[in-house]
């Protein structure tokens, strides 16, 4: 496999003042551009114009490393996006396979990471979103984060991470960190 060749992309967006956690992306143009725009005579209520040139593969990359660059750990979720969608689209956009699965006639769903041990970690919604995953973001009542050593065995588990935010960026970014830690650990202890 071939590594794709970079590009120079500028993004422009809106930064949040209020905060810090939000940027807002309006575009990702192709080509070190930052020099050709002109700041507008009015301003936004409690954003900051922000735009920078950032070397990515494609242009959903630079994306994902603006935010990155603005301390955010991951994008807020897109209108009309579930909440489970959402989820993978993070993991996918940090570089970690997942899949969906469940057992639909317990209505019972959940998103599975494939460990370097050879295990599983499943990812679902908590409380009045219990076993779930696709529901609207505003919904949101946590995620629950649990590692399977064992394929097939869900009685030997871990808590990796337990949300109670209705945030569903925050409690993405959070259980995020908690599966990033987990893969990083098997990594480390797997035998070469």
């Amino acid at each position: 496999m071939t590594a794709l060749a970079t590009q120079t992309y500028t993004v422009l967006g809106l930064a949040s003042d209020v905060d810090d956690t939000d940027l807002f992306i309006a575009a990702v143009l192709l080509g070190p551009v930052t020099d050709q725009i002109e700041p507008l005579s009015t301003s936004e209520e409690h954003f900051t114009r922000w735009a920078e040139e950032i070397d990515a593969p494609d242009p959903d990359t630079a994306a994902a490393l603006a935010y990155e660059r603005c301390g955010i750990t991951v994008p807020r979720p897109r209108p009309g996006e579930t909440a489970g969608d959402y989820m993978q689209r993070v993991l996918k956009d940090s570089g970690i396979a997942s899949y969906e699965d469940g057992h639909a006639s317990a209505g019972c769903f959940w998103i599975v990471v494939v460990t370097p041990g050879g295990g599983e970690i499943w990812i679902n919604g908590l409380d009045e979103q219990e076993n779930l995953l696709h529901y609207p973001a505003a919904a949101h009542c946590g995620w629950l984060v649990c590692s399977y050593p064992e394929p097939g065995d869900t009685s030997i588990f871990s808590v990796l991470h337990e949300g109670g935010s209705t945030d569903l960026a925050a409690d993405t970014a959070d259980a995020l960190k908690a599966i990033r830690a987990e893969l990083e650990a098997q990594a480390a202890t797997r035998p070469t």
